[in-house]
């Protein structure tokens, strides 16, 4: 009885032994690729999410409140390009030899820049935090077209923080594959915060991203800008 015993137990064991080692031998292992498997998760992952934020998107209705805010929001873009523009023509010395002066236009446009710029940040989506910062370069907006010259450099480094907030927003929310251009504006006015000693040619520099990013969003959907899509719009 015990010798049949053992007969029976013995194979039975030896039998799933072999299974299990079969299974979890380096043979086996190396007949394998397991960044296959790896290859085609991640791909399915990312399909999925692209599938979904098309979807949110796409779903998505724009209130005529949010319409409003954001056309106000692109509007106040434009006019920061536009003066970011005039100041780089005057900077760069573009006109000189033509006759043509427009000191007295460069001279209003600074005074004006922190109160566009502050608008700006004001009214696109964005984290609550920013909302201090905004606020405060509209005031020191203010103070500057009060005549009180003192201020003037404040004024204009807080201007270049507010739209460095404004381009890093563009490229979270488009992704900066495309928002090469919020990235070159990003890059320029850092070395801005001083106007009096900025690096030559960085306004321009900044002036050409910054309209090239305004005449954008021309072609960009309302609802774009309230969801984070990465502009998947562009691949649909």
């Amino acid at each position: 009885n015990t010798g049949s015993l053992v007969q029976t137990v013995i194979p039975h064991r030896t039998a799933k032994t072999v299974a299990w080692s079969n299974k979890w031998s380096p043979l086996n292992f190396a007949n394998q690729d397991p960044s296959n498997n790896t290859q085609e998760t991640e791909t399915t992952t990312d399909e999925e999410e692209t599938d979904d934020v098309i979807d949110n998107v796409n779903n998505y209705a724009v209130t005529p409140i949010e319409r409003a805010r954001i056309l106000s929001y692109r509007t106040a873009l434009g006019a920061s390009a536009f003066l970011i523009s005039v100041i780089a023509i005057g900077d760069g010395g573009f006109l000189e030899g033509t006759g043509a002066s427009i000191d007295d236009f460069v001279e209003q446009s600074t005074s004006v820049l922190p109160l566009v710029a502050g608008a700006t940040l004001l009214l696109c989506p964005v984290p609550l935090g920013t909302i201090p910062l905004a606020v405060v370069t509209m005031g020191s907006g203010l103070v500057v077209l009060t005549d009180i010259g003192q201020y003037e450099g404040v004024s204009w480094c807080l201007s270049m923080l507010t739209l460095m907030a404004v381009s890093i927003r563009e490229i979270y929310y488009f992704g900066v594959e495309y928002k090469y251009e919020a990235g070159i504006t990003l890059l320029m006015l850092p070395l801005m915060l001083d106007y009096k000693t900025h690096v030559p040619f960085t306004i321009p520099v900044c002036a050409l991203g910054m309209a090239v990013l305004a005449a954008g969003k021309l072609f960009e959907p309302c609802k774009e800008d309230l969801i984070r899509s990465n502009s998947e719009f562009l691949a649909k």
